[in-house]
């Protein structure tokens, strides 16, 4: 484009020195946009005066002011080191705006306790955090990531140090926010809005640290009156979404080809979390195991309460192993609930994992009584359908008809066929899922299940159950508004995509390729 670096760089001066305003010199594209021109906008340093002071202070703590606390779709925000949305602050931001995380400051924002961020996008106009490298050079843990912190209960002592965050004794001036709280008092507590967002390249951890990763979103001790819905977290270095305890509820939430695990949860969580898609890389894994749900009641399976407890509906976990691809052996279980955890699932799809496709811990659930307790394990309604290359996972699935975990092998495909497209059996594993085989495809994520015709039946439209009898906040998701009412596996049934809006260009599978404003300026990196 021409004049892009002249314009960027004579923007960013004057906006770093407060001359004046280069607000009219943008071009009037919609930020976020894959397209083949580049977009460039003026450039608002956000943690530092300019690129310079960016670069030379990769540990600065950095307290937006009143002037800083409504971000526009114009204006391009680069994020410099720790930066925090203050306690009793607000932080706007505007649909269809970019904000670019800087790797060499390991950028992150997050909202402290009793601080928002509201962050509205439209399915049209979704608002972009990603990193400042440019399309071709992007890398998982470019920068690190979106963190929520509140005062909803946790089952630690609290308040509890953030993870991810310089200490007290390294960095003295810059100790880690906490969060959480002992009381049930604050459950009912907001941090904001996320809404048509994406979070692309995060997860950077502290060189040297051990368990200081940050995830692409991290929700710690956050309440309920938060909303999160149509959240996208791609290529993160850690998990995609981890809740550390808290109330807060959410819908429609991927995550695609991150490293860790999907979607993680511990510390007392006992949030409601529903239609949800996981989507693998089958090249990359973490080297602690990577799973497609991690959860505990804490690091060391105490019965420390309020025990992690959260409901998950309608999910479609797809993992790295379509049939006899290649794979990263690091790889584990599509469902891995540990040390304590008493988490329900319903409605869910697991596919293609290596280990197990969902497996509890025997040592680790506190009871299987007869009539499950407040806090157990409870199953209902899911599909395990395993590779063919794997040898017979172990699976929970629920013994009717009380709906506790148990081992056995309902609703898995174990024919020798498992990876035929189509058999006469329906035992192949698209079939056996009820998805097709473009749900393995990185590029363009197709998780809408097979439509049910001639001899085949898909498995997932008439083997649902109705989660909003279990909690009011969940869709009573019927697949037809005038056939018999029927309850469907997974996220997202065949007559339509049930509030999904996967045709508005929100949702993006290729953000290595994506054209973000101001690629190839050096006076982003």
């Amino acid at each position: 484009m021409k004049n892009k670096f002249l314009l960027s760089a004579v923007c960013a001066t004057a906006l770093a020195t407060g001359m004046f305003s280069c607000q009219d010199a943008a071009e009037d594209v919609k930020p976020g946009a894959v397209a083949s021109e580049e977009i460039n906008l003026p450039i608002k340093y956000v943690g530092a005066a300019n690129l310079a002071a960016c670069k030379t202070k990769a540990d600065i703590t950095y307290y937006l002011n009143n002037g800083e606390l409504n971000w526009v779709k114009d204006t391009l925000y680069c994020l410099c080191g720790d930066v925090r949305v203050p306690a009793t602050k607000q932080l706007n931001i505007a649909a269809g705006t970019t904000i670019r995380g800087q790797k060499v400051s390991r950028a992150s924002l997050t909202a402290v306790v009793g601080a928002k961020i509201n962050a509205t996008g439209t399915p049209a106009s979704p608002i972009i955090f990603t990193t400042t490298a440019n399309a071709g050079t992007r890398a998982r843990g470019d920068w690190g990531g979106i963190i929520l912190l509140g005062r909803a209960r946790v089952n630690q002592t609290a308040p509890i140090k953030a993870e991810g965050f310089p200490n007290d004794i390294t960095h003295p001036t810059s100790p880690a926010p906490t969060y959480g709280s002992n009381v049930d008092t604050f459950n009912g507590e907001s941090s904001g809005t996320l809404t048509y967002v994406r979070i692309e390249y995060a997860g950077v951890a502290l060189p040297g640290v051990p368990n200081s990763e940050k995830n692409g979103l991290t929700l710690a001790g956050v309440g309920s009156t938060t909303v999160i819905d149509h959240v996208q977290v791609s290529s993160g270095a850690d998990d995609g979404f981890e809740w550390f305890g808290g109330t807060v509820n959410a819908k429609y939430l991927i995550s695609h080809k991150n490293l860790d695990d999907d979607f993680d949860t511990d510390f007392g969580f006992s949030g409601k979390v529903q239609f949800g898609v996981v989507s693998r890389d089958p090249a990359a894994a973490d080297v602690s195991s990577s799973n497609g749900f991690e959860s505990d009641n804490d690091g060391t399976g105490s019965t420390a309460t309020p025990r992690t407890s959260a409901i998950f509906s309608n999910f479609t976990v797809i993992g790295p192993i379509q049939c006899s691809n290649t794979y990263n052996s690091l790889y584990n279980d599509g469902l891995h609930l540990r040390r304590r955890t008493g988490i329900d699932v319903y409605n869910t799809i697991v596919v293609g994992w290596k280990r197990n496709q969902i497996y509890a811990d025997p040592a680790s659930i506190l009871s299987t009584p007869a009539v499950a307790a407040p806090g157990d394990v409870i199953f209902r309604n899911n599909l395990a359908v395993r590779p063919q290359s794997i040898a017979t996972p172990i699976v929970v699935e629920p013994v009717a008809p009380n709906n506790v975990w148990s081992v056995s092998a309902t609703n898995v495909a174990t024919a020798a066929t498992v990876c035929a497209a189509t058999n006469a059996t329906n035992g192949g594993i698209y079939r056996a899922s009820g998805l097709s085989s473009t749900a393995w495809t990185l590029t363009a994520v197709n998780f809408a299940p097979l439509a049910t015709t001639g001899t085949y039946t898909s498995p997932v439209l008439t083997q649902g159950t109705n989660a909003n009898a279990v909690n009011a906040f969940f869709t009573a998701n019927t697949t037809s508004t005038t056939a018999t009412t029927t309850y469907y596996i997974g996220a997202r049934r065949v007559a339509d995509d049930n509030g999904w809006n996967t045709s508005s260009g929100w949702i993006n599978w290729q953000p290595e390729t994506a054209s973000y404003p101001n690629d190839g300026d050096v006076n982003i990196l």
